[in-house]
């Protein structure tokens, strides 16, 4: 069971008794006269749409400007467990003065002690309906919560004179009859709470084995191929490139990383999101679907879009020119994408050639490249295969294998990286994650790992995300 504790601590302000319209229940005490911004609703709970809805009213008006964590004015809500005595994390309102309300939203992850672990600034809206309310509707997903019954609780705090000790502020001790519970069911299947769920299943290192996924698939064929991957914040475009930011905030950052890629790149975003708050990275996803970062003239039709693939490949190395703060890169290609080469030209050579030519022509401020291997592909039946089994009550992993020899190529980006022998340029492969030596599988540990022929879904890249950070550390240790 996990609770969330909505906190307030904001100045106090003078005025008269609240409005409680709405169907908001309200906890304002008109007799604590120093605490008049008092909260005096909240409504928190799952929409129709799955999403989670927050709406906090408070007695009296207040102006987004004054919500300053540096003073510990702060609107947030604590996430506590009962096996600990600490939050488990902290969804906080946060200034942005890029939003139209100037207000944005912060998850911090913190562990048993109560030790800062990671942050992420979510790219929900925050509104203002009016004055006195906040508005904010998410995906649990944002918050990695595990699926079932969560409950929250409800108290104000105020900060007395801007004077309060600690970091939290203090109780103002509403409310005074006590504090409501409401039950919320996360829609996520409840296998992936299961021990071994997803890539754990295939940790090499410790044999991982549960039965009781042997027959689950998550997310089911139908949703996953509707499902986007990992949200990223945006960042201002600067022509064809339009960057976004994963990992820890710029200001909380040790370093600055980019993913740069196609499509094959964008899905590997939320495995890097582990290792980005593991290390204290930000990440910045610069990705452009059919455009695999190469010398090469892609293959794409209509021709508008291949001489939009060559002018985001050649804008690139300018954007991060001017991003001096990137020292890390990313790099991760579609091993099938196609490229256009002279009559007779070895095409996997040309490959090897462009892609060479397109990492040499990075900025010297840029003085690590990790190649990430292609992930296998299923076949244009698989997901309709793996429906079939769930419906047949058929352990589908096993049923729509795919022959290790139709799902694995060489990759061309990875001989590429290979051939430089620069220290300078280094591989990560995982293909052990989705594969035997004989077959590659469609579902894994009860995660669903494709959501068409080759891209990987949310859930199963997340799943990814410890062992990718394994093989990063291994990377770190040998330089």
């Amino acid at each position: 069971m996990v609770v969330l504790a909505a906190l307030l601590a904001l100045p106090s302000l003078s005025g008269g008794a609240p409005s409680t319209s709405g169907g908001l229940k309200a906890f304002y005490d008109p007799t604590e006269g120093k605490t008049p911004l008092d909260l005096i609703g909240v409504r928190f709970g799952q929409t129709a749409s799955t999403d989670l809805t927050l709406i906090l009213r408070t007695a009296k008006p207040w102006a987004s400007s004054v919500i300053n964590p540096g003073t510990h004015t702060s609107l947030c809500l604590l996430l506590r467990s009962d096996a600990q005595a600490n939050p488990a994390g902290r969804l906080c309102i946060y200034p942005n003065a890029t939003t139209r309300s100037k207000l944005s939203l912060r998850y911090t992850v913190l562990d048993q002690q109560g030790n800062q672990l990671g942050i992420r600034d979510l790219a929900p809206v925050v509104s203002r309906p009016n004055d006195t309310t906040v508005k904010v509707a998410f995906a649990p997903a944002l918050l990695r919560l595990k699926p079932g019954l969560y409950h929250w609780k409800v108290r104000s705090q105020h900060v007395d004179n801007m004077v309060c000790p600690g970091p939290v502020g203090c109780n103002d001790l509403l409310p005074n009859s006590g504090e409501n519970d409401l039950e919320i069911t996360i829609s996520v299947d409840p296998a992936a709470r299961q021990r071994c769920f997803g890539a754990a299943s295939r940790d090499l290192r410790v044999a991982c084995r549960n039965p009781k996924l042997a027959r689950e698939v998550v997310p089911k064929p139908d949703i996953a191929v509707i499902t986007p991957n990992l949200p990223c914040g945006p960042l201002k475009a600067v022509g064809l490139i339009i960057p976004c930011e994963f990992g820890v905030p710029a200001n909380d950052a040790r370093n600055t990383i980019a993913l740069i890629g196609d499509s094959h790149a964008a899905h590997w975003r939320s495995a890097l999101e582990t290792v980005a708050q593991t290390f204290k990275w930000r990440g910045l996803s610069i990705t452009r679907s059919g455009c695999p970062f190469t010398k090469a003239t892609a293959r794409l039709d209509p021709p508008s879009r291949r001489r939009q693939c060559g002018r985001w490949n050649s804008e690139v190395p300018r954007w991060l020119r001017s991003h001096p703060e990137v020292k890390t890169v990313f790099v991760v290609a579609h091993y099938e994408a196609g490229i256009i080469v002279k009559k007779g030209q070895d095409e996997f050579a040309a490959k090897i050639r462009a892609y060479t030519q397109a990492w040499k022509g990075l900025p010297k401020s840029v003085t690590r490249i990790v190649v990430i291997r292609d992930t296998p592909k299923s076949r244009t039946n698989t997901l309709a295969c793996v429906s079939r089994a769930i419906a047949h009550h058929q352990r589908a992993g096993e049923v729509c294998a795919i022959p290790r020899d139709h799902a694995i190529a060489r990759d061309a980006a990875v001989v590429a990286a290979t051939r430089m022998h620069s220290a300078h340029v280094q591989t990560v492969d995982m293909t052990s994650y989705f594969c035997n030596r004989k077959k590659c599988f469609p579902v894994v540990g009860g995660a669903l790992v494709y959501k068409d022929v080759s891209h990987l879904t949310d859930v199963y890249a997340s799943s990814l995300g410890p062992f990718l950070l394994r093989k990063i550390r291994a990377l770190n240790a040998g330089r």
